[in-house]
């Protein structure tokens, strides 16, 4: 059975991704990334403005799931929805945090910790149906251990104090042509740091043989665990979800730092787009 033209957006810091799904059919097209706590109003705008016209032109989008970084608090999820209602103003709209993404699509109705790695990290306590708990967000200046960014920032640390192995410093700077007076400038003189830093997450999936790249790697998933297992004391026993492209590409150095830490991973999945497109199509 169809159901009327529905539109899902999952909105991350380096993507946002659309899927329209309509007389059993999905579209879908990507983005550039938008993050309600960081993203200037005209950048948003563009973003929405150029992925619209890619819709197919007869469709009338009726109903709107928003997942969005930054839309926890009720400020931002409501001038998202003003956003939003500037280019659908007939459809019924729901913004959510872009954790809602990874709950609805990895825990469903089941209590669960249910944690983003991506470009950013954070996590919740889901009861199956709301978020009853949630680690402060305190972004990549002061949190976000074992997301990309974080990832990233350790690796230039390393490379910057000289502490990288010579072939790996060698390559690292072959790969990239970087030099340390190129690093300073796009950190400190440079718009979106973050996603300067977290772009070389790959380099680390890459060299994760090597012990100095795998310790830094086991160093920030460490730490992540250190850091939000705090926040949920009474929690223990349930399992814990992963979304997000760090997740999927360091899966196996992400268990193991579950297993020390004494937590029970869940289901990993890189992008829950994937899961809310198979649930709602009924696969």
């Amino acid at each position: 059975m169809n159901h009327p033209p529905h539109l899902m957006i999952d909105a991350g810091g380096t993507k946002t991704a659309f899927a329209l799904l309509y007389d059993g059919k999905v579209f879908r097209c990507q983005s550039g990334g938008i993050n309600a706590n960081y993203t200037p109003e005209a950048d948003i705008l563009r973003i929405m403005a150029e992925a619209v016209p890619q819709f197919p032109k007869e469709v009338i989008i009726k109903g709107i799931d928003y997942y969005g970084a930054g839309c926890a608090t009720p400020q931002n999820a409501l001038r998202m929805e003003s956003y939003l209602r500037m280019f659908f103003p007939m459809a019924e709209i729901r913004v959510w945090s872009d954790l809602m993404a990874a709950c609805h699509a990895l825990a469903g109705a089941r209590e669960a910790i249910v944690c983003i790695l991506g470009t950013g990290a954070a996590s919740c306590h889901y009861d199956g149906r709301t978020m009853v708990g949630r680690a402060p967000s305190l972004g990549w200046l002061l949190g976000d251990e074992g997301s990309g960014t974080h990832l990233g920032k350790c690796l230039l640390s390393a490379y910057l104090s000289d502490a990288l192995p010579h072939p790996i410093r060698e390559t690292f700077e072959e790969r990239y042509r970087l030099t340390r007076e190129l690093v300073m400038h796009k950190l400190y003189q440079e718009p979106k740091p973050n996603l300067f830093m977290s772009q070389f997450a790959p380099f680390l999936k890459e060299n994760i043989a090597e012990p100095a790249i795998r310790q830094i790697v086991t160093e920030a998933f460490t730490a992540f665990f250190k850091k939000q297992k705090s926040y949920y004391p009474s929690c223990d026993g349930l399992p814990w979800h992963f979304t997000g492209s760090v997740a999927a590409h360091f899966e196996k150095a992400l268990r193991e730092a579950a297993e020390t830490a004494g937590c029970k991973i869940g289901e990993i999945a890189g992008d829950p787009m994937e899961k809310l497109v198979q649930l709602e199509m009924g696969d």
